[in-house]
């Protein structure tokens, strides 16, 4: 294992049945980045990060790192190094913060006097010190969010999941989250695995796994995976009727894509036939290249895997 790396993932497989949630997925995590996990509902984002954080045994693969240990072998061990958040909020609503919080802090084995001054130190850090004494079940989705990481990270975790963290969270509640993470891996060292429905999320991260059909199709930097359809969009204001001129050039077969973007329409170039591509553009309208964004990505891929095209690394 490469001395930047925290943990190793190997052919790591999940079936439920005949169901293979997670097929054979390999990578590996680095030290000290914010790491995100990219796909749609069942792609087997959440299923990887149960498995990783020793929640859900894997059915074939391995995973190893943290000192040596292995997530299926040291299970127990292995939970004492990471923190973990889930999707849904698991804490007591009848418990007030403060309640939560101890409670949490006992399950971790946290003595007394330690577990009083970190409590003091994550109200603090995530703003809710005020809210110590508040039920939980009065608090707003945001301060829930910061309740639940503020417990996951009571222990001083090396490594922490974080599975949907900003689900239902405000733009402000976002951006106060993310503010929180960036602090905790830039500050702390630590590793933070995320997973996000969110592209403009997804921008914010160190590196990025991209998730389909329980398989990993990408990975990498969102500048390298963007980087790799560099040239091949078009955007155009058009000189008609926008649906029109989007119908007209849809089923062209130098493109792999066509879309309305906002007032204007834009194209995605099949590998190699960029100049077709750029050709059938210009007759819709003045057309310019266009930088791709992590959407353009994950839906060029998904299209490339359902030609049958092979799995994309960066």
């Amino acid at each position: 294992m490469a001395p930047d790396t925290l943990v190793a993932v190997r052919d790591l497989t999940r079936r439920f049945g005949s169901f293979v949630a997670v097929d054979h997925v390999s990578f590996d995590l680095p030290r000290g980045i914010v790491f995100g996990v990219l796909g749609p509902n069942g792609a087997g984002k959440s299923t990887t990060i149960r498995m990783l954080a020793g929640l859900l045994a894997p059915t074939g693969g391995t995973v190893r790192g943290l000192g040596g240990l292995d997530v299926a072998r040291d299970t127990e061990a292995w939970k004492r190094r990471i923190g973990y958040m889930s999707q849904r909020f698991s804490l007591y609503t009848d418990l007030t913060v403060q309640e939560n919080l101890r409670f949490f802090g006992r399950v971790y084995g946290l003595a007394a006097g330690r577990l009083a001054a970190r409590i003091g130190e994550v109200t603090a850090r995530l703003h809710i010190d005020g809210l110590r004494d508040s039920p939980t079940a009065t608090l707003s989705t945001g301060q829930r969010q910061r309740v639940a990481l503020a417990a996951a990270l009571l222990h001083e975790p090396e490594l922490l999941f974080l599975d949907e963290p900003t689900g239902g969270v405000d733009p402000h509640g976002r951006r106060i989250f993310w503010d929180l993470i960036y602090e905790l891996a830039a500050d702390r060292g630590m590793t933070v695995v995320v997973t996000t429905h969110y592209m403009d999320e997804a921008e914010q991260c160190d590196r990025l796994l991209f998730f389909l059909d329980g398989l990993a199709i990408a990975d990498g930097s969102p500048l390298e995976l963007k980087r790799g359809l560099a040239g091949r969009i078009f955007q155009l204001r058009t000189t008609g009727d926008a649906f029109e001129a989007l119908a007209a050039v849809r089923a062209d077969a130098a493109l792999e894509d066509a879309y309305l973007f906002g007032v204007t329409l834009r194209v995605v170039a099949r590998p190699g036939r960029e100049a077709e591509a750029h050709a059938l553009a210009a007759r819709a309208g003045a057309v310019r290249a266009a930088d791709p964004t992590l959407e353009d990505v994950f839906v060029s891929l998904a299209r490339s895997r359902a030609r049958g095209g092979k799995e994309v690394a960066a």
